[in-house]
């Protein structure tokens, strides 16, 4: 499918990108986000209603509105992984990746070999379902490899995840990374704005992609201030319900 390497090579060299989730699994929802101008949708299978059976239109939807379709899944597990790869998603985020033998083990299962074991079916939406004979290579070239570091056994580990062959991105999850540190949702909090800088240090000396998730816009323009290259600002129901809420009580007569 065309999109894939230009967003993994937009992802490495910039510009920062914008993004938002989608736990909706709706094509009008998700071309709404690609109208509104967002450079990535992230479509959530861990915590959202995404499943492999929904995900084809969704992805091509957001391919028609000109939003890469990452998709979130819900563990560490090749085929799943492979799966949605063979969907279309122009990347995967895998969460609660903790070592570098996990982020090897996303590598391995998000690559063609020689680089990696991923299973290979020529004849899928990815593919165009009639790949010719350079596809796996050309996958291998486009697919974006993003791990999600989210508590203090990741924290501890970055190093060796970040020294991972094959990984483009790292994804730290502030809202797990606070809980894990006892600061509940404190996402402002010294220490989590500490260890964010920390591990967004560390991937630009390894020449890896930070990336992170904002709840408020405020907090991405101060996540991109510290130097992450792609920030995810809200949830699309977050987003959505506030918005109509504000249509309800605008709309209301006034007593």
């Amino acid at each position: 499918m065309s999109g894939g390497s230009e967003f993994r090579d937009r992802l490495r060299q910039g510009p920062p990108l914008l993004g938002t989730f989608s736990v909706i699994p709706s094509v009008e929802v998700v071309e709404l986000i690609g109208l509104a101008g967002f450079d990535v949708v992230v479509l959530d299978m861990e915590h959202g209603a995404y499943e492999l059976d929904n995900l084809g239109a969704v992805i091509l939807a957001a391919r028609a509105r000109n939003v890469a379709p990452l998709v979130r899944v819900r563990w560490n597990e090749p085929a799943l992984i492979g799966a949605v790869l063979d969907a279309g998603a122009a990347g995967v985020i895998v969460p609660h990746v903790q070592s570098a033998a996990d982020a090897s083990a996303v590598v391995a299962a998000g690559r063609f070999p020689p680089a990696g074991a991923r299973g290979a079916h020529p004849w899928v939406r990815a593919a165009d379902y009639d790949a010719g004979p350079d596809w796996f290579a050309r996958a291998n070239d486009s697919v974006a490899l993003i791990v999600m570091v989210e508590g203090v056994e990741g924290l501890a580990a970055v190093d060796g995840i970040l020294a991972t062959p094959g990984i483009d991105a790292v994804f730290i999850g502030p809202v797990d990374l606070a809980s894990s540190l006892g600061l509940g949702t404190q996402l402002d909090h010294p220490r989590v704005l500490e260890a964010v800088q920390g591990v967004v240090d560390r991937a630009s000396a390894a020449g890896v992609v930070a990336a992170c998730f904002s709840a408020t816009p405020e907090g991405a323009r101060r996540w991109f201030d510290l130097g992450v290259r792609m920030v995810m600002t809200g949830v699309d129901t977050q987003i959505l319900l506030p918005a109509l809420r504000a249509v309800v009580t605008t709309s209301r007569p006034q007593s």
